[in-house]
């Protein structure tokens, strides 16, 4: 009988064995390599959270900038929508110079989302502040003027004669 028992408890022993190995080979191929990619996503969702955190801490800092923007510069916000009166800007431009003349270069630039002008004016001054003073004062028209170089001034003893382009900036329709 007593060997009856040891064999029993060898069989008791191998079929311990043979369940801490195959434990031991679940844990090894599948719950090992789990934990592994589990970790690694934990880290990867951490990290993205904090380029979240990031990035909505960027776009509110963002949002204050444009908004300050828009409040700071909302005059030349409405002079983008501010249509062009070419007969307005001819009075205001006859305060500087005489002769002027205003012609549309739009046929020649029609892809452009801005109107094209050329500017040609004649200054009874003999010095160049007629045309300063213009400048200054296009700060303060109601419609975005760009002076375009070259200014062309000639002279011929008693006047300036003055030709520049200007780019109006008012969407074309």
């Amino acid at each position: 009988m007593a060997k009856k028992s040891s064999d029993s408890t060898i069989k008791f022993l191998i079929y311990i064995l043979s369940f801490l190995i195959f434990v031991l080979l679940v844990l090894l191929l599948f719950i090992i390599p789990s934990i592994k990619a589990y970790k690694t996503a934990k880290a990867d969702r951490y990290r993205y959270e904090s380029q979240s955190q990031s990035l909505i801490a960027k776009k509110a800092s963002m949002e204050e900038i444009l908004s300050r923007q828009k409040r700071e510069n909302s005059e030349i916000v409405k002079s983008f929508t501010t249509d062009f009166d070419e007969k307005s800007f001819l009075d205001f431009s006859n305060k500087y110079f005489e002769n002027v003349q205003l012609k549309d270069m739009n046929e020649s630039n029609s892809s452009s989302q801005f109107q094209m002008y050329t500017f040609s004016a004649k200054s009874l001054s003999k010095t160049p502040v007629d045309l300063y003073e213009f400048i200054d004062e296009l700060d303060n028209y109601p419609s975005i003027i760009k002076i375009n170089f070259p200014i062309v001034i000639t002279s011929d003893g008693k006047s300036i004669d003055l030709q520049f382009e200007m780019s109006i900036y008012k969407q074309n329709n």
